[in-house]
């Protein structure tokens, strides 16, 4: 077998009274789909805050491609191409899809005025929606989709910064059984182009179901 994409070797993380990781191990392999799962307060967030540069670990290390790495902050992770979604979707529910997408990276024209690029925002965000299999205009505004969808515009956000290792926290917590399924069929499709995905609940039949 390749060697693992990412490793987690021993990571510890205290709080004030609590030891919220103890010596956690973890290998996650390219285009592998990794569940974790386990009961409310068992450290599972805090391990993938971890990994998403949320929060420092307290002892141990993490490899990235065979090499000791430092992910000090989400900036770093976003540079090593790891994202984490968390359970919260952060969308301005205002803007349309493709301006979620790059909110913050926005392309702009050459010239003095410094005009957004919405025609390249709109070819860019269309072609990910097609990866993703989501029919809808890169123009639909966020408030109008349903939650299902909402969370595909939050996995569109990750891929367009090149991400290789998605992290989802409590991904299901707030979707239909049908959007569930939905969920399920991208996760599934970007594993066969080679994107690792970390997938967090405390639902044990969701760890069947996503590489299933």
């Amino acid at each position: 077998m390749s060697e693992p994409v990412l490793e987690v070797c021993g990571v510890c993380k205290y709080f004030p009274g609590v030891q919220a990781l103890n010596k956690v191990d973890l290998k996650l392999y390219k285009g592998e789909i990794l569940a974790v799962i386990g009961e409310n307060g068992a450290g599972k967030s805090t391990l993938m805050k971890v990994l998403g540069g949320v929060y420092n670990p307290d002892q141990g290390e993490i490899l990235y491609g065979g090499k000791k790495v430092t992910i000090n902050s989400v900036q770093r992770a976003t540079k090593l191409g790891i994202a984490l979604i968390h359970q919260e979707l952060n969308l301005s529910d205002n803007l349309d899809i493709a301006a979620n997408v790059f909110l913050g990276r926005e392309p702009y024209k050459m010239g003095p005025l410094r005009l957004i690029d919405r025609n390249r925002i709109n070819e860019d965000t269309a072609k990910i929606l097609r990866r993703l299999n989501v029919d809808c205009s890169p123009k639909t505004i966020v408030r109008d989709l349903p939650i299902g969808q909402q969370q595909m515009v939050e996995i569109a956000k990750v891929l367009s910064i090149n991400a290789c290792i998605l992290i989802m926290d409590e991904p299901t917590s707030s979707l239909s059984k049908s959007e569930t399924v939905q969920l399920f069929r991208v996760m599934k499709e970007l594993k066969s182009q080679g994107v690792s995905i970390i997938y967090i609940s405390h639902r044990l039949g969701d760890g069947v179901n996503p590489s299933g």
